[in-house]
């Protein structure tokens, strides 16, 4: 087995050679300078040595340690220092010297091959110098250090590798689903405040469909709802049955936002048909990390925020990761308050080059003045005769509302290698999470065109969610052109949710001129409900790369899940349903010469609905409901370039819709049919070598409701724009015009989308316009190191415009006004 420490750029003939490598060994990006560059560093630098402090460990670990520090791509096979300790390296050493040091005593040495990279060999086997491995010149290389793994930091904008489309380490170009990834230093320049926002330039993504809403984080995914309730963290799902239950995750405290687009019930089991969000946290590093991070904005917003890592023991056996954040803002609706206290901690343990263990917790407060905001749709939508509602009007009472809630999490991820060819993986979470709403909700705009009926409604919610997956990976070869990589899975959740509910009237407000101050309501218990799910998973994948060109992906999975519901105030009301389901996937993917990686797949899921229809349909258990999507495209990235270009167009079904009983309406429900999406989607993602980074993405995506017994079949459905557009660019001034500056600036096109099923009336499109500025403050002095300074706008010219319609009372949301946030860090 081989580990690879990999740093630089990629060169034409270094890609060859990487992709025969690869099929050698574990997927890890092999990335490497131009060998131009290479001899031109050797010639400026070779009288330069470097300083290092390395402490003693695993031989693979310090080596490992070197690469990173050094600068150089070192290629390693496992087998080479399995067992092997170091004692490190102290003092100021040449590349060369370095390496000598290190592999003193070892019976192993150092050679570097044609294209600039560095590999070891058994001293008493030492081949002859040519082309491909050379005797170890005496130079000092200082490169650009890059080396990604599939859940730790990505250089730049554009991450190549990924477990989320394949529970594999596999890179991108290889999977057979379309696959977006937002990295770090993404979210970092764009200024993300939520997971939301990381996702406003994705394509196929409908962020912030929802308005400003604390619930959840509302994501609409090639015309479907997420549904931020049913989020995935690290690869294990974070659920609630309801509304108020949502999981909101703090995005300083993530790595990476991953959304695979399409059904993805192959591996994940039961889950919606546009696609899952994967959010992968910060991790232990085991180079030092000290960041202290503080943050002003608009809405009196002040943010306290630091993140911390490194090793905990000489021989890099134990390191750390600590992240933490304490905010206290305002927001742009009148006495809702956006109060956080996060901290993440998380420890590494690897006893040998072979086992790995990491625990990941997480602790997070949110208080907020309250959780829904709907506004009528004269007044937003349409003036009334008064103009228009303002968009920080409050139609809540202060001091009644209030949306607080507290989770924690805690989980491990643990791998074991016992041999080139098996590896086992075990990644297991509990959370538990509870929240306390008191929501004012309208009934409606009286026929004054100002007053709105108003009634408030109480929930306090206790949800524990245990998820475990277990799963081997297996690694063979089927003659001399046949490789396989397969995993067989099983995986479990375990989730309970007891909320209680209350009801009480409120006195109207005028939304023009409020008068708040209403007396204490007198709430009635209107709700006393347990639920609970059970699943369990058994599933298997095979990807099979053939002659080093095609890459073939087949897996199949069986589910089954029990629900049930028990009313403690009513026992009628109580339920149990046990469902089960077949899913499969297959792709195909050919890997050309020129970077075009066309592919081809299909895919199913299968979410289990809750409930039963009414009396007067028969009172029998709703069917799950059933995704299929059939999915062409293609990807292009280019040998020795950051640049990521994806081109998709798919057919994309859902089935066993539920919508309201036109027999008894907001009371029972029904499963009307099916809806349909087709669309096509490109997106592109490029750093170039003149300091230009860019994002854009373009969706088409028509959505029709294809069966229906409510009379709404050949409509489009709500809140689906047929066209979205966004384009982000950043460029790095040059040192002749102003050394350390990044300024930046994005446009994002959201097209007309209807407020109703009916299609009775439509939202117009809007064009919100971002704007940032970065600036390192070590382009002043040495003093200055470590200090940078970011401004970041978001709906930079403050454009009001109504996110979306159809709520109840004939309600629609504002969307998010003009943002600014001005960010201090200092890193050492």
């Amino acid at each position: 087995m081989q580990h690879r420490h990999t740093q630089g750029r990629f060169s034409r003939k270094r890609i060859v050679n990487a992709v025969q490598l690869t099929l050698l060994a574990l997927p890890l990006s092999l990335m490497t300078l131009p060998l131009s560059h290479i001899v031109q560093a050797a010639e400026q630098q070779a009288s330069n040595a470097r300083q290092y402090q390395i402490p003693a460990g695993s031989l693979s670990r310090v080596l490992s340690q070197f690469a990173a520090e050094a600068g150089i791509e070192l290629s390693v096979d496992g087998a080479l220092t399995a067992g092997r300790q170091s004692a490190g390296l102290q003092g100021r050493y040449t590349v060369n010297a370095g390496l000598a040091a290190l592999l003193a005593n070892t019976g192993l040495e150092a050679a570097t091959l044609g294209d600039g990279g560095y590999t070891l060999r058994k001293a008493e086997a030492q081949p002859q110098p040519s082309s491909k491995a050379e005797q170890l010149p005496e130079v000092s290389i200082s490169a650009a250090a890059e080396q990604e793994s599939p859940t730790g930091p990505a250089k730049g904008y554009v991450a190549k590798r990924s477990l989320t489309a394949t529970k594999t380490d596999t890179a991108v170009i290889e999977s057979p689903q379309s696959i977006a990834i937002v990295t770090r230093e993404q979210m970092d320049m764009q200024g993300v405040q939520s997971v939301s926002d990381a996702l406003r330039y994705t394509a196929g993504v409908l962020a912030e469909a929802n308005g400003p809403d604390p619930r959840a984080d509302s994501i609409s995914i090639r015309g479907f709802d997420s549904n931020g309730r049913d989020q995935y963290r690290d690869g294990l799902r974070s659920y609630a049955f309801n509304n108020q239950g949502g999981t909101v995750i703090e995005p300083y405290g993530l790595e990476r936002v991953e959304i695979l687009r399409g059904p993805s019930s192959i591996l994940y089991g039961q889950g919606g048909p546009g696609g899952l969000i994967n959010l992968v946290s910060k991790r232990p590093t085991d180079k030092p990390l000290h960041e202290v991070q503080v943050q002003l904005g608009s809405y009196d917003r002040k943010q306290l925020a630091g993140d911390f890592g490194g090793l905990l023991t000489d021989d890099g056996t134990l390191s750390y990761r600590l992240t933490a954040l304490v905010r206290d803002s305002d927001t742009q609706i009148d006495y809702v308050k956006d109060d956080r206290v996060f901290i993440a901690p998380a420890i590494t343990w690897r006893p040998s080059d072979f086992t790995t263990l990491t625990v990941l917790a997480d602790y997070q407060k949110n208080e907020r003045g309250q959780g829904y905001q709907a506004w009528p749709r004269v007044g937003t939508l349409y003036s009334s005769a008064y103009g228009k509602i303002s968009t920080s009007r409050f139609v809540g009472e202060p001091g009644i509302d209030k949306f607080n809630q507290e989770r924690y999490s805690l989980g491990y991820q643990f791998e074991h290698i016992f041999n080139d060819n098996v590896l086992f993986r075990q990644n297991l979470r509990y959370q538990n999470m509870k929240s306390t709403t008191v929501s004012t909700y309208m009934t409606g705009l009286q026929s004054d065109q100002r007053t709105v009926g108003r009634f408030s409604g109480g929930s306090w919610d206790d949800v524990d969610n245990l998820a475990i997956d277990n799963h081997v990976q297996l690694k063979w070869g089927q003659g001399q052109d046949i490789e396989h990589t397969a995993l067989i899975g099983l995986d479990a959740q375990k989730m309970k949710s007891h909320v209680d509910e209350t009801f009480a009237t409120v006195s109207s407000l005028d939304l023009y001129n409020p008068v708040y101050g209403t007396a204490t309501p007198n709430y009635s218990v209107t709700g006393d409900t347990t639920q609970r799910l059970r699943q369990t998973g058994l599933y298997l994948q095979d990807q099979i790369k053939i002659a080093q060109k095609w890459v073939v992906t087949l897996g199949g999975r069986r589910d089954w899940a029990r629900t049930s519901t028990r009313d403690y105030l009513d026992d009628s009301n109580s339920d149990h349903q046990n469902d089960s389901a077949n899913t499969w996937r297959t792709g195909v993917v050919y890997l050309a010469d020129n970077g075009w990686a066309p592919y081809a797949s299909y895919t199913e899921s299968f979410l289990p609905v809750i409930g039963r229809t009414s009396e007067a349909r028969g009172n029998t258990p709703f069917k799950p409901e059933t995704g299929k999507q059939y999915e062409l495209g293609a990807r292009y990235q280019p040998a020795g370039q950051r640049t990521m270009l994806t081109f998709s167009v798919f057919d994309l079904t859902r089935q066993n819709v539920t919508t309201d009983d036109p027999l008894d309406a907001g009371s029972k429900l029904i499963q009307r049919g099916e809806v349909q999406s087709r669309g096509f989607e490109a997106e592109a993602k490029s750093q170039l070598d003149n300091g230009l980074d860019l994002v854009a993405s373009y969706t088409y995506t028509l959505l029709e409701i294809t069966k229906s017994n409510d009379g709404v079949k050949g409509n489009t459905p709500s809140g689906a724009p047929k066209h979205a557009a966004a384009l982000w660019a950043n460029y790095r001034l040059p040192e002749s015009i102003l050394a350390g500056l990044t300024v930046g600036g994005g446009l994002r096109y959201i097209g007309s989308t209807y407020g109703t099923d009916e299609n009775t009336y439509k939202l117009p499109s809007y064009t919100l316009v971002d704007a940032s500025l970065r600036y390192d403050l070590a382009s002043l002095g040495d003093q200055w190191k470590g200090w940078k300074f970011a401004l970041n706008a978001s709906n930079l010219f403050d454009k009001e415009y109504v996110a979306t319609c159809g709520y109840y009372g004939d309600g629609c949301k504002w969307g998010y006004r003009r943002n600014v946030m001005g960010t201090l860090t200092y890193s050492w």
